[in-house]
């Protein structure tokens, strides 16, 4: 028998942090590390060989999210510690008719980009020491109603495009106990990267806007170029600015602030 209440992703939603984002696509995976044994002696003769299970191995537990960046997310990015390194939060995925959350994420990779004559749009991964579980307090309410930032609410001087993206060491640490989820995430180094595309050759720019809101991050420039990409196009300059803090007690060393 078919069920025919089931709702294609119009009906679909997504939290961060408990806010409910306007998900273009999302997805969670549990992965199985299985250890594995190939035998010393393997005679030509039978009719089968192949590895043998050693141990059940290890547990891993990942999330990925698209969206398009509303105010709501804006304001998960400036009034939450999202941006900061260590922060654990929650990501709900619902697909219009089942949902589930993962608890205590930390984020491995985010994204926010805008590009001409598009909308302001951001990826981010994460990772945790627990598995989904279905839950019915995942915000499923209808905002197709709320705007998306356009680019032009965006950038910095003569900028045609941007990508602000945030990279955190984090892994999963197993402990020696007979349990295959992790025992915690560890937690390393974070980074930022701004890559910008602009008409002119203006200074590199640091700062990228996003409408009231603005990111600057502090390091140096990493990369810049300059291009012609065919006759259709005008010739455009790039530039690639890298975090990093700077020496010195006085001035914080490796907690001093890279992005404010």
């Amino acid at each position: 028998m078919v069920d025919d209440t089931l709702r294609l992703g119009y009906g679909g939603s997504a939290s961060v942090d408990g806010i409910q984002v306007l998900v273009t696509s999302g997805n969670f995976e549990n992965t199985s590390a299985i250890s594995y044994l190939e035998s010393y002696d393997v005679k030509p003769t039978g009719g089968s060989r192949s590895r043998v299970k050693h141990a059940d191995g290890t547990n891993s537990y990942s999330a990925s999210l698209s969206l398009d960046v509303t105010n709501d997310f804006l304001t998960v990015l400036t009034t939450t510690k999202l941006l900061s390194r260590g922060y654990s939060f929650d990501i709900g995925l619902h697909d219009g008719n089942n949902a589930r959350i993962l608890e205590d994420c930390y984020l491995q990779s985010l994204s926010v980009s805008g590009a001409a004559e598009g909308i302001i749009n951001a990826n981010l991964s994460a990772i945790s020491a627990k598995s989904p579980v279905p839950s019915i307090a995942v915000k499923n309410s209808f905002i197709r109603n709320q705007s998306p930032i356009g680019y032009w609410y965006s950038g910095n001087t003569d900028v045609r495009d941007w990508t602000l993206t945030m990279n955190q060491a984090v892994s999963p640490s197993y402990t020696n106990q007979n349990v295959v989820n992790p025992r915690y995430i560890k937690v390393g180094l974070i980074d930022f990267n701004l890559s910008v595309t602009t008409y002119q050759a203006v200074v590199a720019h640091s700062t990228i806007n996003i409408t009231t809101s603005s990111f600057t991050l502090t390091g140096d420039t990493s990369s810049t170029g300059f291009a012609f990409t065919g006759t259709t196009d005008l010739g455009n300059y790039t530039h690639s600015f890298d975090t990093s803090a700077i020496i010195g007690f006085a001035l914080g060393g490796s907690d001093g602030i890279i992005i404010t």
